[in-house]
């Protein structure tokens, strides 16, 4: 089924305009009509689309998980560097596209309740595929293993992204290939 265009312009319209809102003001404190007013339409069409700025914000991080999931499901633990590489390419290419969805995944406040969200997804999975390659049961040191290196891979990007960090991607890349491999060898020796 395929979605109507300006339905889709109407929804990208709203929740940039809930994205931008979060850099400005307090999550909690952001209002439907604040939301309106940025996207430039009134709160009827609001309610069309969304109950409330709550479900707007589920929207994105449902979009987000999505995205950070098609970037890290391609990971090749028998190819670290060029999988690190890879996904941190494409993460790149997705936030230069998106300029707002850049600056609220990289500076706003609000963001940090989607990145933890999208660490334990993203553990969740990995502790799945790893038990289905190994054929084996979880250990709290294999989850544990796997929560480590998720939340440092997705730290580290961020940190990495902001400008925080004087090294090129490349050898951003051949650094977290390096520590993810160390991590990898972990959870092997524990099965």
């Amino acid at each position: 089924m395929t979605t109507d265009k300006r339905v889709l312009k109407t929804k990208k319209a709203i929740t940039n305009a809930f994205m931008e809102l979060t850099l400005e003001k307090d999550i909690r404190k952001i209002t439907v009509s604040d939301i309106a007013e940025r996207a430039v339409i009134n709160r009827s069409t609001f309610y069309l689309h969304y109950a409330d700025a709550k479900d707007v914000l589920d929207d994105i991080e449902r979009d987000i998980s999505e995205t950070v999931y098609q970037c890290f499901s391609k990971f090749d633990t028998s190819d670290i560097y060029n999988s690190t590489y890879n996904m941190f390419i494409t993460m790149t290419g997705i936030l230069d596209e998106a300029p707002a969805f850049k600056n609220f995944m990289l500076y706003s406040t609000s963001s940090g309740y989607i990145t933890s969200n999208i660490k334990r997804t993203l553990a969740e999975k990995a502790l799945q595929a790893s038990l289905e390659k190994s054929g084996g049961t979880a250990s709290e040191k294999m989850s544990v293993t796997i929560n480590y290196m998720v939340s440092g891979i997705v730290d580290t990007y961020i940190q990495w992204a902001t400008g925080n960090s004087t090294t090129t991607l490349e050898e951003h890349c051949r650094l977290i290939s390096q520590l993810t491999e160390a991590v990898i060898g972990v959870i092997h020796d524990t099965n």
